[in-house]
């Protein structure tokens, strides 16, 4: 027989010799089957080595553990800006770097990248330097500069024949003017009206029949300068008063003409339509002298009254 073979059947016997001594043991340890009419009590439980024994106690549940939650530290303000040359803003741990407030006058920065289009959010320019008070240009209150149409009716006022009207007519004309300031205008004109009528009879030798006709007199007025004086009234209606001097030509019904100088003054009032539209009333007084009259030796001097209504377009 090899050593190998010996020492298998060595082994083999000493596990045989260990198996023939635990087993009574164990079968005395091994406890006791109660039969299945038996009734179960306390002492008879299933698993209980010792039937006498007292039963355990039952462990009362522990109360949950109180969960303490700590809040997390509170994040720090930024610090204000103070101005140029200020140290840089520092952020709390775990926080991303803040942004540095923008200098006061700067211009806003832009997005890398992005295009905004124009310059709708380009800063204001900087205010123009203040003007000096006494180079700025007065202007007019109303316009620098009119046309008005003229409609009059001419009576007499002293009979000064033929340099005074002597009929009641209807008349027109024209003014055209610069207005100097929110007072004063100045103005230059040209209007006419009948000045008198001449009733000739006639008689014819041949056939005994007689006839009339009548011949008029025609006065014009070129009134090279006048003066017009406005009261500075904020609201629609403007009074005014006006002087001026001119040439006076009379055209006779019988035939020839005369020349000579007339004065011009006037009170009136005009209200306004609209920004560039006037309608106004005045009342004008004309003093007519007039030289190599017909059938007169020297200069006559006449009167005249007029109304005038007037439609004046201003810009």
């Amino acid at each position: 027989m090899t050593h190998r073979s010996r020492t298998r059947t060595r082994v083999v016997a000493f596990v045989g010799l260990l198996a023939a001594g635990w087993t009574p043991a164990i079968a005395s340890a091994a406890p006791a089957v109660p039969p299945p009419t038996t009734p179960i009590t306390p002492g008879t439980g299933a698993g209980l080595e010792d039937p006498s024994a007292e039963a355990a106690p039952v462990p009362t549940p522990a109360a949950p553990a109180e969960v303490v939650t700590t809040p997390p530290p509170p994040t720090p303000a930024p610090t204000p800006y103070a101005g140029p040359g200020a140290p840089p803003l520092t952020a709390p741990p775990g926080a991303t770097t803040p942004t540095p407030y923008a200098t006061p006058g700067a211009a806003p920065a832009r997005p890398a990248g992005f295009d905004f289009g124009g310059q709708s959010l380009a800063p204001l320019p900087p205010p123009l330097a203040p003007l000096d008070a006494s180079k700025i240009r007065r202007q007019p209150w109303r316009g620098r500069y009119w046309l008005g149409f003229r409609m009059s009716i001419t009576g007499p006022v002293a009979p000064e024949h033929p340099a005074t009207p002597s009929v009641l007519a209807l008349g027109g004309g024209a003014d055209v003017g610069w207005r100097v300031g929110n007072v004063l205008g100045l103005g230059m004109g040209l209007s006419g009206q009948t000045h008198n009528l001449v009733l000739l009879e006639s008689f014819d030798l041949n056939t005994g029949a007689e006839g009339k006709r009548t011949y008029k007199g025609q006065m014009l007025y070129w009134d090279a300068l006048f003066a017009r004086v406005h009261l500075p009234l904020k609201r629609r209606f403007q009074p005014y008063m006006e002087a001026g001097i001119g040439l006076a030509r009379l055209a006779h019904a019988a035939g020839g003409k005369s020349y000579g100088p007339q004065v011009r003054a006037a009170l009136g009032l005009e209200g306004w339509v609209s920004a560039n539209v006037t309608l106004g009333f005045a009342g004008t007084y004309r003093l007519n002298a007039l030289n190599n009259v017909p059938e007169r030796d020297g200069w006559v001097v006449g009167h005249a009254m007029q109304g005038t209504f007037e439609l004046g377009l201003h810009w």
